[in-house]
Protein backbone atom coordinates (compact mmCIF):
# COMPACT_ATOMS: atom_id res chain seq x y z
CA UNK A 1 0.00 0.00 0.00
CA UNK A 2 1.55 3.51 -0.77
CA UNK A 3 2.59 5.20 2.30
CA UNK A 4 0.95 8.23 2.47
CA UNK A 5 -2.71 8.27 3.19
CA UNK A 6 -4.60 11.34 2.52
CA UNK A 7 -7.94 12.91 2.65
CA UNK A 8 -10.10 13.39 -0.20
CA UNK A 9 -14.03 14.50 0.42
CA UNK A 10 -15.25 12.19 2.75
CA UNK A 11 -12.70 8.94 2.18
CA UNK A 12 -9.42 7.98 2.51
CA UNK A 13 -7.20 7.82 -0.54
CA UNK A 14 -3.53 5.83 -1.02
CA UNK A 15 -1.15 7.59 -3.13
CA UNK A 16 -2.44 5.13 -5.87
CA UNK A 17 -5.55 6.98 -5.38
CA UNK A 18 -7.59 3.80 -4.26
CA UNK A 19 -10.37 4.29 -1.36
CA UNK A 20 -8.82 3.07 1.82
CA UNK A 21 -10.51 1.73 4.67
CA UNK A 22 -8.25 1.82 8.12
CA UNK A 23 -8.99 -0.97 10.25
CA UNK A 24 -6.43 -1.80 13.15
CA UNK A 25 -5.93 -1.66 16.98
CA UNK A 26 -5.31 0.83 20.05
CA UNK A 27 -1.99 0.42 21.30
CA UNK A 28 -1.46 2.64 24.36
CA UNK A 29 1.07 2.02 27.37
CA UNK A 30 -0.29 4.12 30.37
CA UNK A 31 2.21 2.55 32.86
CA UNK A 32 4.45 5.23 34.03
CA UNK A 33 6.75 2.64 35.78
CA UNK A 34 7.47 1.67 32.29
CA UNK A 35 7.91 5.38 31.12
CA UNK A 36 5.08 4.79 29.24
CA UNK A 37 6.64 2.21 26.25
CA UNK A 38 4.66 -1.11 25.47
CA UNK A 39 6.68 -4.49 25.86
CA UNK A 40 5.54 -5.03 22.05
CA UNK A 41 8.00 -7.28 20.13
CA UNK A 42 7.73 -7.97 16.78
CA UNK A 43 5.73 -10.78 17.55
CA UNK A 44 2.97 -8.83 18.36
CA UNK A 45 2.69 -6.97 15.21
CA UNK A 46 3.12 -9.98 13.61
CA UNK A 47 0.10 -10.94 15.12
CA UNK A 48 -1.58 -8.51 14.18
CA UNK A 49 -0.60 -8.38 10.53
CA UNK A 50 -2.41 -12.05 10.48
CA UNK A 51 -5.97 -10.08 11.63
CA UNK A 52 -5.66 -8.50 8.28
CA UNK A 53 -5.13 -4.79 10.09
CA UNK A 54 -3.39 -2.12 8.90
CA UNK A 55 -3.29 0.54 11.07
CA UNK A 56 -2.21 1.48 14.44
CA UNK A 57 -3.79 4.24 17.11
CA UNK A 58 -0.85 4.52 18.58
CA UNK A 59 -0.90 6.49 22.41
CA UNK A 60 1.83 9.10 23.55
CA UNK A 61 1.02 10.32 26.88
CA UNK A 62 2.13 14.39 28.06
CA UNK A 63 3.50 13.28 30.77
CA UNK A 64 6.06 10.97 28.92
CA UNK A 65 7.04 13.41 26.88
CA UNK A 66 7.01 16.95 29.50
CA UNK A 67 7.86 15.52 32.69
CA UNK A 68 8.94 18.82 33.97
CA UNK A 69 8.36 22.16 32.85
CA UNK A 70 9.64 23.06 29.43
CA UNK A 71 11.65 19.59 29.71
CA UNK A 72 11.21 17.30 26.50
CA UNK A 73 12.12 13.30 27.38
CA UNK A 74 14.03 12.17 24.15
CA UNK A 75 14.50 9.25 25.88
CA UNK A 76 10.82 8.24 25.90
CA UNK A 77 10.05 9.92 22.22
CA UNK A 78 13.12 7.89 21.04
CA UNK A 79 11.16 4.61 22.49
CA UNK A 80 8.07 5.50 20.49
CA UNK A 81 10.20 5.78 17.76
CA UNK A 82 11.20 2.64 17.88
CA UNK A 83 7.65 0.67 18.48
CA UNK A 84 6.79 2.76 15.54
CA UNK A 85 9.51 1.73 13.21
CA UNK A 86 9.19 -1.62 14.39
CA UNK A 87 5.24 -1.05 13.26
CA UNK A 88 6.50 -0.14 9.99
CA UNK A 89 8.78 -3.54 9.18
CA UNK A 90 5.32 -4.84 8.81
CA UNK A 91 3.31 -2.40 7.05
CA UNK A 92 1.47 -1.22 9.16
CA UNK A 93 0.40 2.90 9.18
CA UNK A 94 0.23 4.84 12.41
CA UNK A 95 -1.13 7.60 13.73
CA UNK A 96 -0.47 9.22 17.18
CA UNK A 97 -3.19 10.08 20.08
CA UNK A 98 -2.56 12.26 22.77
CA UNK A 99 -3.95 10.23 25.18
CA UNK A 100 -5.40 10.83 28.30
CA UNK A 101 -8.00 9.16 30.86
CA UNK A 102 -9.18 11.90 33.87
CA UNK A 103 -6.85 14.42 32.55
CA UNK A 104 -3.75 13.50 35.09
CA UNK A 105 -1.24 10.90 35.48
CA UNK A 106 -1.83 11.97 39.38
CA UNK A 107 -5.60 10.21 38.67
CA UNK A 108 -5.18 8.07 35.71
CA UNK A 109 -2.71 9.06 32.40
CA UNK A 110 -1.92 12.23 30.35
CA UNK A 111 -0.62 15.36 32.41
CA UNK A 112 2.07 15.47 34.50
CA UNK A 113 1.65 16.29 37.83
CA UNK A 114 2.91 19.99 37.86
CA UNK A 115 0.39 20.34 35.11
CA UNK A 116 -2.55 19.58 37.69
CA UNK A 117 -4.23 22.53 38.99
CA UNK A 118 -6.70 20.83 41.70
CA UNK A 119 -7.52 23.73 43.91
CA UNK A 120 -7.06 21.57 46.88
CA UNK A 121 -9.39 18.96 45.87
CA UNK A 122 -8.67 15.63 46.38
CA UNK A 123 -8.70 12.52 43.81
CA UNK A 124 -10.73 9.36 45.27
CA UNK A 125 -11.40 6.28 42.66
CA UNK A 126 -15.37 5.48 42.39
CA UNK A 127 -16.63 1.90 41.05
CA UNK A 128 -15.97 2.60 37.52
CA UNK A 129 -13.25 4.70 36.97
CA UNK A 130 -14.48 6.88 34.21
CA UNK A 131 -17.25 7.97 37.03
CA UNK A 132 -14.90 10.38 38.24
CA UNK A 133 -15.36 12.36 35.32
CA UNK A 134 -19.15 13.46 36.82
CA UNK A 135 -18.46 13.18 40.28
CA UNK A 136 -14.90 13.75 41.33
CA UNK A 137 -13.68 17.98 41.95
CA UNK A 138 -10.30 17.36 41.52
CA UNK A 139 -10.52 16.21 37.78
CA UNK A 140 -12.66 18.58 37.56
CA UNK A 141 -11.07 21.25 38.39
CA UNK A 142 -7.97 19.87 36.88
CA UNK A 143 -9.39 20.40 33.55
CA UNK A 144 -10.59 23.68 34.40
CA UNK A 145 -7.29 25.05 34.34
CA UNK A 146 -6.36 23.50 31.41
CA UNK A 147 -9.06 24.92 29.22
CA UNK A 148 -8.34 28.10 30.74
CA UNK A 149 -5.49 28.59 30.51
CA UNK A 150 -4.23 29.04 34.08
CA UNK A 151 -0.29 29.72 34.32
CA UNK A 152 1.87 26.44 35.66
CA UNK A 153 4.87 26.54 37.53
CA UNK A 154 6.82 28.71 34.95
CA UNK A 155 4.56 30.93 33.93
CA UNK A 156 3.05 29.40 31.00
CA UNK A 157 -0.38 28.67 30.46
CA UNK A 158 -1.02 25.28 30.72
CA UNK A 159 -2.60 24.36 27.60
CA UNK A 160 0.10 26.55 25.69
CA UNK A 161 2.23 23.59 27.34
CA UNK A 162 0.55 20.70 25.97
CA UNK A 163 0.50 22.69 22.28
CA UNK A 164 3.83 22.80 22.75
CA UNK A 165 4.26 19.24 23.95
CA UNK A 166 2.59 18.88 20.59
CA UNK A 167 4.72 20.82 18.21
CA UNK A 168 8.15 19.14 20.26
CA UNK A 169 6.53 15.53 19.51
CA UNK A 170 5.81 16.17 15.68
CA UNK A 171 9.24 17.83 14.76
CA UNK A 172 11.03 14.84 16.14
CA UNK A 173 8.66 12.29 14.24
CA UNK A 174 6.76 13.56 11.72
CA UNK A 175 9.42 12.10 9.58
CA UNK A 176 8.74 8.49 10.46
CA UNK A 177 7.11 7.19 6.52
CA UNK A 178 4.40 5.31 8.71
CA UNK A 179 2.78 8.28 10.78
CA UNK A 180 -0.36 9.38 8.52
CA UNK A 181 -1.27 11.88 10.86
CA UNK A 182 -2.05 13.22 14.57
CA UNK A 183 -5.49 12.06 17.03
CA UNK A 184 -5.29 15.76 18.59
CA UNK A 185 -6.66 14.80 22.19
CA UNK A 186 -8.56 11.93 23.38
CA UNK A 187 -11.92 11.97 25.18
CA UNK A 188 -11.60 16.10 25.78
CA UNK A 189 -14.02 16.06 29.00
CA UNK A 190 -16.06 19.69 29.88
CA UNK A 191 -14.60 19.82 33.38
CA UNK A 192 -16.57 21.60 36.33
CA UNK A 193 -19.75 22.26 34.14
CA UNK A 194 -20.55 18.41 34.06
CA UNK A 195 -22.21 19.89 36.95
CA UNK A 196 -25.31 21.41 34.85
CA UNK A 197 -24.66 18.68 32.58
CA UNK A 198 -25.51 16.08 35.59
CA UNK A 199 -28.17 18.17 36.67
CA UNK A 200 -29.69 18.09 33.32
CA UNK A 201 -29.36 14.53 32.55
CA UNK A 202 -30.42 13.42 35.74
CA UNK A 203 -33.76 15.65 36.63
CA UNK A 204 -34.69 14.70 32.82
CA UNK A 205 -34.04 10.83 33.56
CA UNK A 206 -35.81 11.47 37.16
CA UNK A 207 -39.20 12.84 34.61
CA UNK A 208 -39.28 9.81 32.50
CA UNK A 209 -39.11 7.70 35.21
CA UNK A 210 -42.30 9.47 37.49
CA UNK A 211 -43.89 9.79 34.43
CA UNK A 212 -43.80 6.08 34.24
CA UNK A 213 -43.69 4.71 37.49
CA UNK A 214 -44.02 7.24 40.45
CA UNK A 215 -41.93 10.02 41.94
CA UNK A 216 -38.27 9.50 42.40
CA UNK A 217 -35.70 11.55 44.07
CA UNK A 218 -32.39 13.18 42.22
CA UNK A 219 -29.90 12.74 45.13
CA UNK A 220 -31.69 8.44 45.25
CA UNK A 221 -30.39 8.27 41.69
CA UNK A 222 -26.95 10.23 41.99
CA UNK A 223 -26.28 7.26 44.75
CA UNK A 224 -28.02 4.61 42.19
CA UNK A 225 -25.12 5.56 39.44
CA UNK A 226 -22.64 4.72 41.82
CA UNK A 227 -23.89 1.93 43.40
CA UNK A 228 -23.54 -1.70 40.88
CA UNK A 229 -26.19 -3.46 43.22
CA UNK A 230 -28.75 -0.67 41.63
CA UNK A 231 -27.32 0.46 38.48
CA UNK A 232 -28.38 -2.21 36.11
CA UNK A 233 -32.16 -1.56 37.60
CA UNK A 234 -32.59 2.35 36.95
CA UNK A 235 -30.48 1.73 33.61
CA UNK A 236 -33.47 -0.78 32.30
CA UNK A 237 -35.62 2.22 32.05
CA UNK A 238 -32.69 3.72 29.13
CA UNK A 239 -33.42 0.46 27.15
CA UNK A 240 -35.90 2.71 25.41
CA UNK A 241 -34.36 4.21 22.83
CA UNK A 242 -36.95 7.58 22.82
CA UNK A 243 -36.12 7.90 26.44
CA UNK A 244 -32.31 7.62 26.44
CA UNK A 245 -32.25 10.49 23.50
CA UNK A 246 -34.35 12.58 26.01
CA UNK A 247 -31.68 12.01 28.74
CA UNK A 248 -28.85 12.16 26.44
CA UNK A 249 -29.78 15.64 24.54
CA UNK A 250 -31.10 17.28 27.48
CA UNK A 251 -27.48 18.41 28.12
CA UNK A 252 -26.75 19.41 24.06
CA UNK A 253 -26.68 23.51 24.51
CA UNK A 254 -24.17 22.88 27.32
CA UNK A 255 -21.61 20.47 25.65
CA UNK A 256 -21.85 22.13 21.91
CA UNK A 257 -20.94 25.30 23.43
CA UNK A 258 -17.95 24.19 24.82
CA UNK A 259 -17.15 22.58 22.03
CA UNK A 260 -17.49 25.43 19.71
CA UNK A 261 -15.91 28.04 22.10
CA UNK A 262 -13.04 25.60 24.15
CA UNK A 263 -12.51 22.84 22.29
CA UNK A 264 -12.68 23.62 18.41
CA UNK A 265 -10.29 26.80 19.56
CA UNK A 266 -7.79 24.17 21.01
CA UNK A 267 -7.56 22.37 17.75
CA UNK A 268 -7.29 25.38 15.79
CA UNK A 269 -4.17 26.32 17.84
CA UNK A 270 -2.62 22.50 17.70
CA UNK A 271 -3.18 22.47 14.26
CA UNK A 272 -1.22 25.62 13.28
CA UNK A 273 1.51 24.07 16.05
CA UNK A 274 1.53 20.80 13.56
CA UNK A 275 1.29 22.37 10.40
CA UNK A 276 4.39 24.76 11.27
CA UNK A 277 6.38 21.51 10.94
CA UNK A 278 4.01 18.74 8.99
CA UNK A 279 1.86 20.53 6.27
CA UNK A 280 -0.35 17.34 5.29
CA UNK A 281 -0.12 14.85 8.07
CA UNK A 282 -4.20 14.36 8.86
CA UNK A 283 -6.05 15.77 11.95
CA UNK A 284 -8.01 13.37 13.55
CA UNK A 285 -11.18 15.41 15.60
CA UNK A 286 -12.92 14.29 18.29
CA UNK A 287 -15.98 14.62 19.69
CA UNK A 288 -16.45 15.79 23.77
CA UNK A 289 -16.45 12.88 26.24
CA UNK A 290 -20.66 12.87 26.15
CA UNK A 291 -20.55 12.23 21.75
CA UNK A 292 -19.03 9.17 22.71
CA UNK A 293 -22.22 7.93 23.94
CA UNK A 294 -24.53 9.54 21.53
CA UNK A 295 -24.91 13.24 22.63
CA UNK A 296 -24.96 15.73 19.29
CA UNK A 297 -21.79 16.65 18.45
CA UNK A 298 -21.17 20.23 17.19
CA UNK A 299 -17.05 20.32 16.72
CA UNK A 300 -15.54 22.98 13.93
CA UNK A 301 -13.46 21.94 11.35
CA UNK A 302 -9.73 23.75 11.52
CA UNK A 303 -9.62 26.36 9.52
CA UNK A 304 -8.54 26.41 5.83
CA UNK A 305 -7.10 22.63 6.53
CA UNK A 306 -7.78 20.06 4.07
CA UNK A 307 -6.26 17.08 5.58
CA UNK A 308 -8.67 16.00 8.76
CA UNK A 309 -10.93 13.13 9.42
CA UNK A 310 -13.46 12.86 11.88
CA UNK A 311 -12.74 10.74 14.73
CA UNK A 312 -15.17 9.81 17.59
CA UNK A 313 -15.85 6.80 19.65
CA UNK A 314 -18.65 4.76 20.15
CA UNK A 315 -19.53 3.16 23.39
CA UNK A 316 -22.68 1.92 24.81
CA UNK A 317 -23.01 3.34 28.27
CA UNK A 318 -22.53 0.29 30.07
CA UNK A 319 -18.86 0.11 28.33
CA UNK A 320 -15.92 -0.40 31.16
CA UNK A 321 -18.93 -2.00 33.80
CA UNK A 322 -20.07 -5.83 35.07
CA UNK A 323 -23.36 -4.72 32.57
CA UNK A 324 -21.06 -4.73 29.26
CA UNK A 325 -22.80 -7.49 28.04
CA UNK A 326 -26.05 -5.65 28.33
CA UNK A 327 -25.25 -2.83 25.76
CA UNK A 328 -28.02 -1.93 23.77
CA UNK A 329 -28.25 -2.67 19.72
CA UNK A 330 -30.60 0.13 19.25
CA UNK A 331 -28.19 2.57 21.81
CA UNK A 332 -25.07 1.28 19.22
CA UNK A 333 -27.39 2.32 16.38
CA UNK A 334 -28.53 6.00 17.70
CA UNK A 335 -24.69 6.52 18.75
CA UNK A 336 -23.12 5.79 14.91
CA UNK A 337 -26.71 7.40 13.78
CA UNK A 338 -25.13 10.87 15.66
CA UNK A 339 -21.38 10.57 14.27
CA UNK A 340 -22.64 9.66 10.91
CA UNK A 341 -24.66 13.32 11.42
CA UNK A 342 -21.62 14.95 12.04
CA UNK A 343 -19.44 13.51 9.99
CA UNK A 344 -21.78 14.95 7.07
CA UNK A 345 -21.70 17.88 8.43
CA UNK A 346 -17.68 18.07 8.96
CA UNK A 347 -17.78 16.94 5.13
CA UNK A 348 -14.91 14.57 6.41
CA UNK A 349 -13.98 10.51 6.41
CA UNK A 350 -14.65 9.17 9.70
CA UNK A 351 -13.01 6.87 11.84
CA UNK A 352 -14.03 5.49 14.96
CA UNK A 353 -11.12 5.47 17.17
CA UNK A 354 -11.99 3.38 19.78
CA UNK A 355 -15.08 0.97 20.02
CA UNK A 356 -15.47 -2.70 22.10
CA UNK A 357 -13.40 -2.02 25.00
CA UNK A 358 -14.22 -6.05 25.47
CA UNK A 359 -10.73 -6.95 27.46
CA UNK A 360 -10.92 -10.80 26.19
CA UNK A 361 -14.74 -11.34 27.45
CA UNK A 362 -17.03 -13.84 25.51
CA UNK A 363 -20.26 -12.07 27.00
CA UNK A 364 -19.80 -9.56 24.41
CA UNK A 365 -19.76 -11.14 21.42
CA UNK A 366 -23.30 -10.11 20.32
CA UNK A 367 -21.96 -6.33 20.68
CA UNK A 368 -18.65 -7.13 19.01
CA UNK A 369 -21.03 -8.06 16.26
CA UNK A 370 -23.56 -4.99 16.17
CA UNK A 371 -20.56 -2.56 16.17
CA UNK A 372 -19.30 -4.70 13.32
CA UNK A 373 -22.19 -4.69 11.42
CA UNK A 374 -22.54 -0.82 12.03
CA UNK A 375 -18.62 0.28 10.69
CA UNK A 376 -19.77 -1.58 7.23
CA UNK A 377 -23.16 -0.04 7.32
CA UNK A 378 -21.12 3.41 6.99
CA UNK A 379 -18.23 2.23 5.30
CA UNK A 380 -16.00 4.08 8.47
CA UNK A 381 -12.60 2.78 9.59
CA UNK A 382 -11.71 1.92 12.88
CA UNK A 383 -9.35 0.85 15.70
CA UNK A 384 -10.66 -1.47 18.54
CA UNK A 385 -9.60 -0.90 21.97
CA UNK A 386 -7.12 -2.27 22.50
CA UNK A 387 -4.27 -4.45 21.72
CA UNK A 388 -4.12 -7.44 24.10
CA UNK A 389 -2.10 -10.50 23.24
CA UNK A 390 -4.91 -13.18 23.96
CA UNK A 391 -7.64 -11.29 22.37
CA UNK A 392 -8.05 -13.47 19.46
CA UNK A 393 -9.18 -16.08 22.00
CA UNK A 394 -12.48 -14.53 23.01
CA UNK A 395 -15.72 -14.36 21.37
CA UNK A 396 -15.75 -10.87 21.14
CA UNK A 397 -12.59 -11.17 18.77
CA UNK A 398 -15.44 -12.10 16.18
CA UNK A 399 -16.29 -8.40 15.01
CA UNK A 400 -12.60 -7.31 15.29
CA UNK A 401 -10.85 -9.97 12.82
CA UNK A 402 -13.61 -9.73 9.98
CA UNK A 403 -13.04 -9.58 5.99
CA UNK A 404 -12.84 -6.10 4.47
CA UNK A 405 -11.60 -4.01 1.56
CA UNK A 406 -7.88 -2.54 2.69
CA UNK A 407 -8.37 -0.70 -0.47
CA UNK A 408 -10.17 -0.41 -3.94
CA UNK A 409 -9.40 0.95 -7.32
CA UNK A 410 -12.31 3.22 -7.12
CA UNK A 411 -15.18 3.90 -4.76
CA UNK A 412 -16.48 1.55 -2.26
CA UNK A 413 -20.57 1.32 -2.33
CA UNK A 414 -20.91 -1.83 -0.13
CA UNK A 415 -19.46 -4.41 1.57
CA UNK A 416 -20.85 -7.61 4.23
CA UNK A 417 -18.86 -9.95 6.14
CA UNK A 418 -20.51 -13.23 7.72
CA UNK A 419 -18.50 -14.83 9.89
CA UNK A 420 -20.70 -18.43 10.64
CA UNK A 421 -21.41 -19.20 7.07
CA UNK A 422 -17.81 -17.15 5.89
CA UNK A 423 -19.38 -15.46 3.16
CA UNK A 424 -18.81 -11.65 1.79
CA UNK A 425 -20.48 -9.66 -0.50
CA UNK A 426 -18.75 -5.90 -1.89
CA UNK A 427 -19.58 -3.46 -4.24
CA UNK A 428 -17.43 -0.84 -5.99
CA UNK A 429 -17.34 1.92 -9.01
CA UNK A 430 -14.39 0.92 -10.44
CA UNK A 431 -12.04 3.07 -12.25
CA UNK A 432 -10.02 1.32 -14.60
CA UNK A 433 -6.91 3.78 -15.12
CA UNK A 434 -5.70 3.70 -11.51
CA UNK A 435 -3.00 0.63 -11.77
CA UNK A 436 -3.23 -0.94 -8.14
CA UNK A 437 -5.29 -3.72 -7.94
CA UNK A 438 -8.55 -3.80 -5.35
CA UNK A 439 -7.22 -5.75 -1.86
CA UNK A 440 -9.78 -7.63 0.18
CA UNK A 441 -8.46 -9.17 3.61
CA UNK A 442 -10.07 -12.79 4.26
CA UNK A 443 -9.93 -14.42 7.53
CA UNK A 444 -10.36 -17.88 6.08
CA UNK A 445 -10.69 -18.48 2.35
CA UNK A 446 -10.28 -22.58 2.65
CA UNK A 447 -13.06 -24.32 0.10
CA UNK A 448 -14.32 -21.26 -0.95
CA UNK A 449 -16.44 -20.44 -4.58
CA UNK A 450 -15.11 -16.73 -5.72
CA UNK A 451 -17.80 -14.95 -7.68
CA UNK A 452 -16.66 -11.63 -9.67
CA UNK A 453 -18.38 -9.28 -12.06
CA UNK A 454 -18.09 -9.09 -14.47
CA UNK A 455 -17.22 -12.72 -15.43
CA UNK A 456 -13.86 -14.03 -16.47
CA UNK A 457 -12.20 -11.19 -14.50
CA UNK A 458 -8.60 -11.94 -13.15
CA UNK A 459 -7.85 -12.33 -9.16
CA UNK A 460 -4.83 -13.33 -7.49
CA UNK A 461 -4.92 -14.85 -4.01
CA UNK A 462 -1.87 -14.09 -1.50
CA UNK A 463 -1.42 -16.11 1.95
CA UNK A 464 -0.59 -14.01 4.89
CA UNK A 465 2.13 -16.25 6.99
CA UNK A 466 0.91 -19.84 8.19
CA UNK A 467 -2.36 -18.41 8.41
CA UNK A 468 -5.75 -19.44 6.97
CA UNK A 469 -5.88 -15.86 5.81
CA UNK A 470 -5.68 -14.01 2.88
CA UNK A 471 -4.86 -11.37 0.81
CA UNK A 472 -7.58 -11.18 -2.13
CA UNK A 473 -6.17 -8.89 -5.40
CA UNK A 474 -8.44 -8.07 -8.28
CA UNK A 475 -6.56 -5.79 -10.95
CA UNK A 476 -8.88 -2.73 -12.05
CA UNK A 477 -10.44 -4.18 -15.63
CA UNK A 478 -13.78 -2.14 -16.03
CA UNK A 479 -14.75 1.27 -15.88
CA UNK A 480 -18.17 0.53 -14.05
CA UNK A 481 -19.86 -0.72 -10.92
CA UNK A 482 -18.22 -4.25 -10.24
CA UNK A 483 -19.33 -6.82 -7.65
CA UNK A 484 -17.62 -9.93 -5.42
CA UNK A 485 -19.39 -12.58 -3.80
CA UNK A 486 -17.52 -15.30 -2.12
CA UNK A 487 -19.60 -18.12 -0.43
CA UNK A 488 -18.48 -21.44 1.20
CA UNK A 489 -18.17 -25.17 -1.13
CA UNK A 490 -20.94 -27.20 0.08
Amino acid sequence: MARRIKVEGNHFVDGYGRHVLLHGVNMVCKEKECNYIGPWTAKDFQKIKSWGMNVIRFGVIWDGIEPEPGIYDDDYIEGLRQLIQLANQYDFLVFLDMHQDLFSSEFGDGAPAWATLTDGEKYEPGQVWSDAYLFNPAVQKAFDHFWNNTPGPVGIGIQDHFINAWRYLVQRLHQEPNIIGYDLMNEPFIGSPVQKVNELMFSTYAEIYSERYGEVDIEQLFLAWSDPNNKEEYMSLLEDTQAFKRVIDSSAHVLQSFEKNQLSQLYQKIAHAIRSIDKDGILFLETNYFSNLGASSMILPVENDESQAYAPHAYDLVVDTDLAHTANDRRLEFIFERHESTRKRLKMPMLIGEWGAFYETDNTAHVSLQNQRLLEKYLCSDTYWDYTPNMENSLSFLGVKRGYPLAVAGRLLQYRYEHGVKTFQMKWDETVNLEKPSIIYLPDIRKMNISLSPKGSIYDVKSIGNSHAVFLEIPPTTNGIRSITITPIR
